[in-house]
């Protein structure tokens, strides 16, 4: 019987024995293994450092020329920069100028117009001073005026609520008269009676019949015996003139001009508002009296009026 033999083991490649880098530690031998390790650890690092030393030298080169395009850049940067600073400042200049002229100018028409605003002023000054001078030299014209209208009518009185008779005339409305100074103990002859006539007003069933005397001295007498007829008496009125319809008052006053009939109605209203003992008219002017006693004072204008409300 055959006797079968395993193959024989494959011929082993002979390899190289590699020299490691440090020896193994040698039991019992320390220093001998660190002692035959430093010639190869020395010759290592010199072969390391002779194979690295040209990638050192081109890294070098590189960065120097990075440097360099780095200095060029900003070089380069900083000239535009200040060619920037140039062009701003140039141009800073150019709008300081522009505006410098132009605030020049302004203050030129500034001060021209300042200078024709004084003259406004100084002229406005003198219109203002000519202005107050002819209101000044007009109201004394309109006091004059008014005097002089007033004295025209200085013989003239006014009576009121007088009704108008059919077919009337001047010698009808002279008896009136005549009959009204009977009746308040007066003696009216009709040469003492310069004119007579009705005027208009707001009711033209009562026109007031204006009388005008020949002398102021008959005037007075009239409005005199008047009021103290209706003060110590009885009031007048149409039925003790033998006129129709029911009684109505008769008013006798000095005939005033129209500014002061405005005034003396207001310083009639004043001196009720303020409890004035009296107000009245004589002679073309108008007085009030605050107490009996005190003394009277003349109402020359709508002022007079309003110290009386101040001061009341």
């Amino acid at each position: 019987m055959p006797l079968q033999h395993s193959p024989p083991p494959p011929a082993q490649k002979e390899q190289t024995p590699k020299t490691p880098l440090f020896d193994a530690p040698q039991p019992g031998g320390l220093h001998t293994s660190l002692s035959s390790s430093e010639p190869s650890l020395n010759q290592n690092i010199d072969s390391l450092t002779n194979n690295a030393s040209p990638v050192i030298t081109f890294r070098n080169v590189k960065r120097k020329r990075l440097e360099e395009d780095e200095e060029n850049r900003l070089s380069t940067f900083m000239s535009d920069l200040k060619e920037l600073f140039r062009e701003f400042k140039q141009q800073q200049e150019e709008r300081c100028a522009k505006l410098c002229s132009t605030v020049d100018q302004i203050r030129d028409t500034v001060d021209l117009m300042a200078d024709k605003f004084n003259d406004l002023t100084a002229r406005v000054e003198v219109l203002e001073t000519e202005r107050k001078e002819i209101l000044s030299y007009t109201h004394k014209l309109e006091e004059k005026l008014e005097h002089f209208e007033q004295n025209s009518r200085s013989t003239c009185i006014e009576i009121r609520n007088v009704p108008v008779a059919k077919s009337e005339t001047k010698t009808s409305l002279m008896k009136t008269v005549i009959d009204t100074g009977n009746l308040i103990n007066t003696q009216i002859q009709s040469h003492e009676i310069k004119d007579i006539f009705r005027i208009q007003t707001k009711d033209p069933a009562k026109k007031t019949i204006i009388v005008d005397f020949t002398t102021v001295l008959r005037k007075e007498d009239f409005l005199e015996k008047f009021r103290k007829h209706n003060r110590d008496r009885f009031k007048l009125t149409t039925e003790h003139l033998k006129f129709s319809g029911p009684a109505k008052p008769i008013f006798v006053s000095e005939n005033l001009i129209a500014r002061k009939k405005r005034l003396y109605f207001l310083a009639r209203d004043a001196a009720l508002s303020n409890n004035y003992k009296s107000c009245w008219i004589k002679n073309g002017k108008i007085f009030m009296r605050e107490k009996e006693g005190f003394k009277h004072f003349e109402i020359k204008s709508e002022a007079d009026l309003s110290v009386i409300t101040k001061s009341a």
